[in-house]
C-alpha cells in the first residue's frame, strides 16, 4: 500500500500549492458573474460530470488514476502562461475535468482497500491527503504574499509533481476489477433517497462559493498569505481530528452525516458577521470537523448502500455536480447583480441567506436509513 500513500501526499501537495488561490486570484484580477461561478464550482462539477460517464467504462483504476494525474500535470503547466481571462477558464475548467478522470479512479481503489472498515480506512488516506497539502499553501502564500503574478510560477510546479504522481500510479498494487454493466439496474431505496438528499444540499451548499471569493477581495482585501493561513488552519484542524471522526463514523454514521452538513453553515456566518480576517481564521478551526467527516461518512453510506459501486459512485456524482452547478451559477449571478446596486453589504447578506438555507437543508440527513453493507472482494495485483 505504499505506493498510494506517496500517491495521495504529493497529490494534495501538488494541488494546494494553487488551488486553494485560483477563485481568489481570478476574482482579485477582475473575474466575476458565470464566469467566476464555473471556476468556484469547476474543482467539484466537472470531476463530478465526469466520474459520472466513467462509470459506463471498463478502463481500470489503477489506469484511471495514471491517465488523470498525467494529464492534469500537463494543463498545470500550459495555464501558467495563459492570461487570466475565457480562455484560460475553458483550459482550467478541462484540467478539473482531467482530475476528475484520477479521483474517480482514485474512489475505486479506496472502495477495495476500506471494505473492512469504511470509516477507520478512509480516514487514514484522507489523513494522509491532508498532510500533504498543509505545507504547500502556507509556501505559496509566504512567497507571492501581495505579488499575485508569482502565483504562475507555482502552476508550474504544480504540474511537473502532477506528471511524478502520475508515474507513482503506474506502481499501484492494488486495482479495481473491470466489469462493465448497464448503470440502469436496482437502485436501493437507501441510495435513492441519498441521491435526492445529495441534490438538494449540493445547490444549497454552492450558492456561497462565487461569494467566498468576493468576500476575500471586496469586504476583507486578503492577500494570498492571508488566503494560505485560512487554507493551513482548516488543513491543521482536518488533520488533528481526521483519524477520531473515521471511528465515530463507523459507530454514528447518521449523526456524523448531519452534523457534518449543519456546520458548514458556520462558513458564510462567520464571512457574514465578522469585522477582521482573525474571526475567519477562527471560525475556519470548524472545517477539521467538516472535511473529515466529508471524507469519510458520505462515501462510507455510498459505498454500503450500493450493489455495484463503480455505477453507484458515478451516478452519485452526477447529481452531485448538476447540483453543484446550479447552485454556484445561481450564486453568481445574484451576487453580482446585488453587488452591482448596493455593494459589499449585498456580500454579507447573501452568506447570512446561504447559511440560513445550510441549516434547513443538513434536516433532510436525519431522514436517511441505515443501509445493510455490501461487501466487495478485494484485488491485489
Amino acid at each position: 500500500m505504499k505506493p498510494l500513500r506517496t500517491y495521495i501526499i504529493i497529490k494534495n501537495f501538488s494541488l494546494n500549492l494553487v488551488q486553494p488561490f485560483i477563485s481568489f486570484v481570478t476574482t482579485a484580477s477582475g473575474i466575476l458573474g458565470e464566469q467566476l461561478g464555473l471556476i468556484s464550482s469547476s474543482g467539484t462539477v466537472l470531476p463530478a460530470l465526469i466520474q459520472f460517464f466513467l462509470s459506463y467504462s471498463n478502463i481500470n483504476a489503477k489506469k484511471l488514476v495514471t491517465i488523470g494525474t498525467f494529464l492534469t500535470g500537463v494543463f498545470w503547466i500550459v495555464l501558467s502562461i495563459i492570461p487570466y481571462g475565457i480562455l484560460f477558464t475553458a483550459l482550467y475548467l478541462t484540467l478539473d475535468a482531467f482530475m476528475g478522470i484520477s479521483l474517480y479512479g482514485w474512489y475505486l481503489i479506496m472502495d477495495k482497500v476500506s471494505s473492512t472498515s469504511r470509516g477507520k480506512i478512509l480516514a487514514q488516506y484522507s489523513f494522509y491527503s491532508t498532510l500533504g497539502g498543509l505545507v504547500a499553501t502556507l509556501i505559496t502564500g509566504f512567497v507571492v504574499g501581495d505579488n499575485f503574478s508569482l502565483v504562475r510560477e507555482f502552476f508550474i510546479i504544480a504540474g511537473t509533481l502532477n506528471l511524478i504522481d502520475g508515474y507513482i500510479a503506474i506502481n499501484f498494487d492494488v486495482d479495481s476489477e473491470s466489469k462493465y454493466d448497464n448503470i440502469i439496474g436496482n437502485i436501493s431505496r437507501e441510495l435513492k433517497k441519498y441521491l435526492l438528499i445529495t441534490f438538494l444540499f449540493s445547490i444549497v451548499w454552492s450558492l456561497a462559493w462565487p461569494l467566498f471569493p468576493m468576500a476575500q477581495v471586496y469586504v476583507f482585501h486578503m492577500n494570498f498569505l492571508e488566503i494560505a493561513i485560512i487554507s493551513v488552519i482548516s488543513g491543521t484542524s482536518t488533520l488533528i481530528l481526521q483519524r477520531k471522526i473515521g471511528y465515530l463514523v463507523d459507530s454514528h454514521r447518521k449523526i456524523m452525516m448531519f452534523t457534518g452538513r449543519l456546520a458548514l453553515a458556520v462558513f458564510p456566518l462567520a464571512y457574514s458577521f465578522s469585522t477582521t480576517i482573525y474571526e475567519i481564521y477562527l471560525a475556519n478551526i470548524i472545517a477539521g470537523f467538516t472535511n473529515s467527516v466529508n471524507s469519510t461518512a458520505y462515501l462510507s453510506y455510498l459505498y454500503d448502500s450500493s450493489s455495484n459501486v463503480r455505477k453507484s459512485v458515478g451516478f452519485y456524482n452526477a447529481i452531485e455536480g448538476l447540483g453543484y452547478l446550479v447552485g454556484a451559477s445561481i450564486g453568481s449571478l445574484i451576487a453580482e447583480f446585488f453587488f452591482s446596486f448596493i455593494g459589499v453589504y449585498a456580500i454579507r447578506l447573501l452568506l447570512f441567506s446561504v447559511a440560513m438555507l445550510r441549516i434547513v437543508a443538513a434536516l433532510l440527513f436525519i431522514k436517511l436509513p441505515e443501509p445493510k453493507p455490501f461487501k466487495p472482494k478485494i484485488s491485489l495485483k
